[in-house]
């Protein structure tokens, strides 16, 4: 695909998806989360729910789906500086971390619950990793590749754009809070927001960079 289209049509597969994965969390996915006591949560994922497979599956999608955005993007930039090029090395690291923990989600955490429902040690153990991995490891190494390449994009980009880049950031960096406290609340009260301005900014800056 030509690069006038290609990124375009990455930021868009970004909307779609991570929205995708926005719903499922909310309707599917959210009895197995930290938000829910833990024996409700465990009894639940227990019967190795599908919305909570599918879900995870999603939002493995997404990782792949930053990654392709960022890279092309890169190669957009005029000269390609270093900040860019550190952008994708985070945001590829976060990948890696991030598909990790999402494995452990999908297929670990189910498996611990039907093993320990009268003592819920090993679940706790991998629920913690699995969590501060995505949300605070993964998370920040996402946040801060954006944060980067928003810094690249002066006189690319429109006001606009570089406005939901730095909102990204922010939100993005209450979320790694979050993963650290660990805060269910905070966490569910920046999820949104953060994936919301990320897909607004990937739209933006594609726009921009296509006229």
């Amino acid at each position: 695909m030509p690069s006038s289209r290609l990124l375009p049509a990455l930021a868009w597969g970004n909307v779609v998806l991570h929205g995708a994965g926005l719903v499922l969390a909310w309707f599917g996915m959210r009895p197995g989360s930290v938000v829910v006591p833990l024996a409700e949560r465990m009894a639940w994922l227990a019967d190795q729910p599908a919305g909570w497979t599918w879900g995870w599956g999603v939002f493995m999608l997404c990782t792949l789906l930053l990654v392709a955005y960022m890279t092309a993007l890169r190669s957009r930039i005029p000269g390609q500086p270093i900040t860019a090029l550190l952008a994708v090395i985070f945001t590829a690291a976060g990948m890696a971390v991030d598909l990790l923990c999402d494995v452990l989600q999908m297929h670990a955490l189910p498996l611990a619950a039907q093993a320990g429902p009268s003592d819920p040690g090993l679940f706790l153990v991998l629920e913690r990793i699995a969590l501060t991995g995505g949300a605070t490891v993964a998370n920040g190494l996402y946040t801060t590749g954006v944060l980067l390449m928003t810094l690249c994009l002066r006189g690319l980009a429109g006001a606009p754009a570089r406005f939901a880049g730095w909102a990204t950031a922010v939100s993005g960096y209450a979320m790694v809070l979050a993963g650290l406290l660990p805060s269910p609340e905070l966490l569910l009260i920046t999820t949104g927001p953060t994936l919301g301005f990320y897909s607004l900014w990937t739209v933006l800056v594609a726009r921009d960079l296509s006229r």
